[in-house]
């Protein structure tokens, strides 16, 4: 556990609800001493203040350890904000299934991106040996399968949904679209 980053979550959670250290203390039922040495990690708390202090932040312990899972998640948010904006002509009688396409198909393209990320950064080989007298080989990376298999979920998902927009029909005369 990091106290300098967890004491910076805590007092940036703690600003956001716009409470002093002193009110906060309060809330979470310890010496305002005390939480102002966690918030600038001079101390580290045990798990039971640590719930507390969670808790009354409305946060996940986790979140206080590490913050990967929430931004993800708010990343996977927008995400399928964006992607309900997208698809919004999908007849009403068909949301429910579209809104799980959409939570899936948002939940892939942030695995996607993260994905690409390393790919861009460590390649899609790597020296690979069986033992210590075999010659290295390059070999495919395992994210970049992953990555693959994913993408390909992800375009099937996207044209689900894409097929559950309403059809144009091409009048053939005057070659105009209608809805």
């Amino acid at each position: 556990m990091d106290k300098q980053k967890v004491g910076f979550r805590m007092r940036e959670k703690r600003k956001e609800l716009k409470l002093t250290q002193v009110d906060f203390a309060k809330e979470a039922n310890i010496s305002t001493n005390y939480y102002a040495s966690l918030e600038q990690g001079k101390n580290s708390p045990s798990l039971e203040v640590l719930q507390r202090i969670a808790k009354a932040l409305d946060v996940s312990v986790l979140y206080l350890l590490n913050d990967r899972i929430d931004d993800m998640e708010d990343r996977v948010e927008k995400e399928a904000s964006r992607l309900k904006d997208l698809f919004k002509s999908i007849p009403k009688n068909q949301l429910d299934v579209a809104e799980g396409l959409i939570t899936q198909a948002a939940r892939l393209r942030i695995l996607l991106d993260d994905n690409w990320k390393d790919i861009l950064e460590y390649g899609e080989y790597e020296k690979f040996k069986q033992s210590e007298s075999q010659v290295p080989y390059d070999r495919k990376r395992p994210i970049v399968e992953t990555y693959d298999s994913r993408d390909k979920t992800y375009q099937s998902i996207i044209k689900q949904l894409t097929d559950l927009l309403p059809h144009r029909k091409v009048d053939s005369k005057t070659k105009l679209l209608r809805r």
